[in-house]
Parts: C-alpha cells; structure tokens; sequence
C-alpha cells in the first residue's frame, strides 16, 4: 500500500518525465494559489504515481492508481493531465459520493456562550464563580510561586490530610490562611472555615494577621555603601554575575531604596515617561540599590559599568540625571571631559614629541590660557581647525620636518596651493592661527604666515539644479526632519543657529522666529510653509514631551529629560544624507539664489542675518560687473 513511508523510501530513486511533471505543478500552483508546502507534498505523491508508473513498465500512470494515492489524489490527477501522462479509463466512473459543502475558511463556527456558574474550588472548597475552571485564582497564584523562603510543594496536608494539594511549610493554602485568622491553637483542629473566591478577593497572603509574616526572601546586600565610606581600590566593578537575576533573587531594599524608586516612579509620571524607558530606567535603579543601597551617594563610574556590560536591557543617562538632581551621583570626571579634547589629545599623542609639544601651546592660546588673556575657543572649534590641519601635518612629517620651526612661507604656499577655493582660504586661515600664536608664545621667532594675503572668493558658489530642490521635502521622514530642511533651505540657517533656537523665539501669533546670536539677534518671517511645518512640530513635541523643561525648540528623547537642559548634539548630517546634497550646500545655494535676484548687500544682511562681508562676498560673486575695480 502506497503511503509517506514509501515516498521517502524511493526519494533518491530516478523517474522518468519528473522533471516535467513539477514545471506543470508550478503552473497549476499558480493558477489555483497553493503554497509551497502544499506544492512539496504534491510532488511526493506525483513521484508516487510515477514509481507504479515505473514498476508497471508502462510510459502513462493509469487513473485506477490514483486510488492508492494517499493524499490529493485531485490535484495529482489535474497535473498528470496538464502533463499528458495520464491513462483515463475507457468507460467513465460512476460519480462520487456528494461531498458536504465545507465551511469557508473566513467563517467560524459559533459556540453558544457559556456562563458565569457558581462551583467549589478542587483545592481548598472556597465558592467562586467561573466558566470552565474548577480551580479558584488564589489557589493556582498559590500553586506556581513561593512564599517567603518556603518552597511549595504537592502532597498531603499535615492538618485537613488533603491529598495532591500545594502546600507551605506542610500545610495548604486554606489551613495556612485559616491559622493565620484564628490563631495557632487551630492548628490541631481538622475544619476550616469556608470562603469565597473570586471573583470576590479571597486572602492569598498572611498580612494583617496575628500569626507573623514570613522572613524576607533575601538578605540585605553585604554591599551596601555606607555615608562617608572611601574607596581602597579604584577597580571597575564586574556586574556580570548579578545583570542577569531575576527581581525576586536580588537582595532585599532597604527602606531608603523604597524612597528613592518611589520618588521615580512619581517623576516618570509626572513627566509622562514612554513605556520602553522608563521600564529600563526603573530596572537599572533598582539592581543599582539592591546591591549598592541609596545611603550614600553611587559612583558614575558603578553605572556605566552596568550599563555597559547589557546595553539593551538597561538605560544609564536617566539615571544619571535623576541621582544627580537628588545629590545621589559622584560624576567621574574622566568620562565627562569633552569628546573633542579627548580626541585632540589622541591626536597628539600620535605626533614626533617635539611638534605635539609646539600643538599643545598653540590649543592652550587658543583656548585662552597663553600670556594673552582672551575669550577662548571651544574644543569643537579647535577640531574644526585640526581637521584642515591634520593633511598638513602629515605631509611636512612625510618630507621630514621634525618642528614647526623649520616651516618657511614657500612651505605655507605650497599647502596652500594644493587646495582651490573655499578649502585654500581654510588652509590660510588655520596656518595662520597657528603660527601666529606660536609667534605670541615664544615658541617661533617669526611667523611665516605673515603679510601672506589669500585673494577673495569671487567664483559662484556651486548650484543645485531645481528639479533636486524641489524634491528635498519630499525625503523628510517626520515633522522634525521636515522643520529642519524648510529652516535651511528657505532661510539658510546654518546648524549651529537651528540648535540655539529657544521655545520662546517662536511667535506664531505674530508669524515670526528670533535667531539669537552672540552679541545679537535675528528676525525671521515666518512665510507659509515655514509657519505649517513649526505648527506641525509644536503638536509633536507636546504629543511627545508635554511636560518638558528644556527651553529648546528643537529636542529628542534625550535632552527632552535632560536636566541641565542641553540642546541636542546632532550635526543634521543623516537629515540631509538621502537628498544627496549636504547642508552647507543648500543654504549657500539659497543666499546665491537671493543675490541673483537682488545686488543689494543690506538686503542679504536683512534677510538671512548674515555679516557684510559675507554678503558683499555673494554679491561680487552673482555681479561681477557691477563691482569690478576699475585700473589705475
């Protein structure tokens, strides 16, 4: 008899026409919408057909072996005469029995609806009501968990004598509950008192009672940090073995822990916490003060290390900011220096000591910390200097330049010269920073850079075809991203501007945005677009963060609840990446578009705020005829 068994037994076996019969098989699955799994078991029934084809020597599979065909025996029949390799009977079959309609596959069959009836619990006899179940909900809770460091078991009660019952310390649900009501003295006796189960609450615990409470689950953690205590090591403590335990093997809290994850819960409320961090956020606190306790203040350097050994499972910066706000945190200065010192520092230490030396006066002049006191540049700054100036250096290294002494002016004109444009002003404008303030710390005798005059740009900035421009909202993913383009694009903010707007600068009343700038503030009118897509972006920051104190207008999830109230740190790069045009590009192009329009610098100074240098710079390059300096 033909069966599975039998197919898997000749898998291996070669039949003739198999090939064709599955190139007709996926036509026909095509036609009548079968899945694959359904097209793999009917190719193990067609390689049957064609096996009996085979042992009966004959080149067509006669129609009567479709009866031992164990499945689809229709479908394996359409596909043999799709394929032509089937033999029909000479005279026509009696017709087969009428088949019940079935049921469509979107209809279900209705079930009467069962009811609430009343039913004595199988385990501890308490009435409750319930459709199906024979087991009250405390006695299953009572089953499935622990109570106190009693394990539960099943067995026979010492005092009612159930039999295949949970029980705690001996004893089952309704003798332990009934004790804990009336007192030890009913230990000896056999009754209990009956109750009601749900959906009336029936007691499940021993709270409230004469009878005492069972001991904590865990001790207090051995840990604890106590006020005023000094580390001996400074080591990087190892979270491994504790990240993973459940909540009810963690140590007990202390009643000061309590407090503090209290006084969060109520923080996440108040500030409408989503659900994903603020789960993290509570469970990162909580593992924290289990084993560290809250008494005295935790080490940043104890959170990051959690944090960093399962960065999925847990959420650092939260917690950070909220001990700090309580004067629970002893920040690590380390961590929190600036990522462009940081790198700067690297950067030197991979310098021949003598130039890292000459570097490092220079940053400290820039900084403000030479022999002239000035209003020092920020990191950030100095890593835009050092990014023109690093392929530089690497080429007077390579020609074998053991200090910036050694530097002459054809030196500096050959850097220069490698470069066109923008990207030469830049070189000048860095070598001349740095030389210069060498010359002012004494660290050079005279300045190379000196006198050495780099020609204005006078070419027009670069321009973006119109059918790109025009499709740039159109890669806008939110209302964020879509702010973001219409403030570049159509008032040629630059990012630093973008990331120092404030919440009060925006007026909608009144259609009008305040740039605040150092020493100054610009105005801008707010056109139609620009007002719909700040409208759009003030309903998503309430929806969002509708009680936060950053003043910023432009937030995300993190400086929305940071408390030193930062505005965010993104550059605005990944917003423009898909357009395939960079920021920079797009605001030069929309104040070259404006000066083709209009010669007038004040107009561009009015418009986009920017300084007349800036401006006549764009003017000389859309009018060169109009401001050519006549011969002498």
């Amino acid at each position: 008899m033909l069966s599975i068994d039998v197919c898997r037994r000749i898998l291996q076996r070669p039949l003739a026409g198999y090939s064709h019969v599955v190139e007709h098989t996926a036509a026909f699955a095509a036609e009548t919408g079968i899945s694959k799994p359904m097209q793999r078991k009917l190719h193990e029934m067609l390689r049957l057909a064609l096996a009996v084809r085979d042992a009966d020597g004959d080149d067509l599979v006669d129609e009567l072996v479709l009866d031992d065909i164990p499945n689809y025996g229709r479908s394996v029949r359409a596909v043999l005469l799709r394929a032509e390799m089937l033999r029909l009977l000479p005279e026509p079959r009696e017709p087969d029995r009428p088949q019940r309609p079935r049921t469509p596959r979107t209809a279900r069959r209705l079930w009467p609806p069962r009811t609430m009836t009343p039913r004595s619990c199988q385990k501890c006899g308490c009435w409750f009501t319930a459709k199906t179940k024979d087991t009250c909900e405390p006695c299953a809770s009572f089953a499935c968990r622990k109570r106190g460091n009693l394990a539960v078991s099943t067995g026979a009660c010492d005092r009612c004598h159930q039999i295949d019952v949970p029980l705690a310390g001996g004893h089952c649900r309704s003798c332990r509950w009934h004790v804990a009501n009336y007192g030890p003295g009913d230990i000896a006796r056999f009754g209990t008192q009956l109750w009601l189960g749900s959906p009336v609450p029936a007691p499940t615990s021993l709270r409230h009672s004469d009878v005492a409470p069972p001991t904590p689950r865990r001790p207090v953690s051995e840990h604890v940090a106590a006020p005023g205590q000094e580390r001996l090591f400074e080591l990087r403590r190892d979270w491994r073995p504790v990240a993973e335990l459940p909540r009810q093997d963690m140590p007990t809290l202390t009643d000061s822990a309590k407090r503090l994850l209290t006084d969060l819960d109520s923080v996440m409320k108040q500030e409408m916490w989503s659900k994903v961090p603020a789960t993290k956020t509570r469970h990162t606190l909580t593992v924290l003060v289990s084993w560290l306790g809250a008494e005295a203040p935790l080490l940043e350097t104890d959170i990051r290390a959690l944090v960093d050994n399962r960065p999925l499972k847990f959420s650092g910066r939260r917690v950070t900011q909220f001990l700090e706000t309580r004067g629970l945190l002893i920040p690590d200065a380390e961590f929190r220096r600036d990522t462009h010192e940081k790198r700067l520092e690297a950067e030197l230490a991979a310098l021949p000591k003598t130039i890292a030396q000459e570097l490092s006066v220079w940053i400290k002049a820039v900084r403000g910390e030479g022999k002239w006191e000035h209003t020092g540049r920020t990191y950030r700054s100095i890593a835009r200097y050092w990014h023109v100036l690093d392929p530089i250096l690497k080429g007077w290294l390579a020609d074998g330049i053991q200090s910036l002494r050694e530097i002459t002016r054809d030196d500096v004109k050959r850097a220069i010269a490698t470069r066109k444009g923008t990207p030469a002003r830049s070189i000048h404008i860095v070598l001349r920073n740095v030389f210069r303030a060498l010359r002012q710390e004494g660290v050079i005798f005279r300045d190379p850079t000196r006198g050495l005059v780099f020609a204005g740009i006078n070419k027009t900035p670069p321009s973006v075809p119109s059918d790109r421009l025009a499709s740039v909202l159109s890669h806008a993913q939110n209302d964020f991203q879509r702010f973001v383009m219409v403030l570049v694009c159509v008032h040629a903010l630059s990012g630093t501007d973008i990331r120092r707007l404030l919440l009060t600068g925006l007026d909608l009343s009144r259609a009008r945005l305040i740039v605040r700038r150092p020493g100054k503030r610009h105005i801008i009118y707010l056109d139609e677009l620009t007002y719909r897509c700040a409208s759009a972006w003030l309903r998503e920051r309430h929806r969002r963060w509708p009680v936060t104190s950053n003043p910023h207008l432009l937030i995300n999830r993190w400086t929305a609840v940071d408390t030193t109230r930062s505005p965010i740190g993104t550059t605005f790069t990944a917003i423009f990446r898909p357009t395939g045009i960079t920021m920079p590009t797009l605001r030069q192009d929309r104040i070259r578009d404006e000066a083709f329009e209009v010669d007038d610098p004040l107009h561009l100074m009015r418009l986009f705020g920017i300084s007349s240098q800036t401006a006549m710079r764009h003017i000389t390059a859309a009018h060169p005829e109009r401001t050519a300096k006549l011969p002498r």
